[in-house]
């Protein structure tokens, strides 16, 4: 290889070495507390849990559930901040 090749191979952008894999904020929380019932991609439906890949359900009526509970599913508003409950939430949203 000649010198100007071997530089412009040097110049060029290089891939990002791969690291662990990046957890969202909610991704713990929720692997801490739901992935019993939900799994980890949400559509478990142990005990009667709902498949969340499917759920109609936004951003609020999400918070509603994680904070009060309803039927089987215990509540988390004693058990989670405010912001927890809110990452968690965000992080329902992203599975499809």
């Amino acid at each position: 290889m000649n010198v100007r090749l071997l530089t412009l191979l040097f110049l060029l952008p290089q891939p990002a070495l791969a690291g662990p894999p990046q957890v969202l904020p909610g991704q713990a929380l929720f692997q801490k507390n739901c992935v019993r019932c939900h799994g980890a991609n949400g559509k478990k439906g142990a005990n009667g849990a709902h498949d969340l890949t499917k759920s109609n359900l936004n951003a609020f009526g999400r918070t509603y559930l994680v904070t009060n509970g309803m039927g089987k599913m215990p509540a988390f508003g004693k058990m989670l901040t405010p912001e927890q409950v809110q990452q968690v939430v965000a992080y329902s949203l992203t599975l499809k």
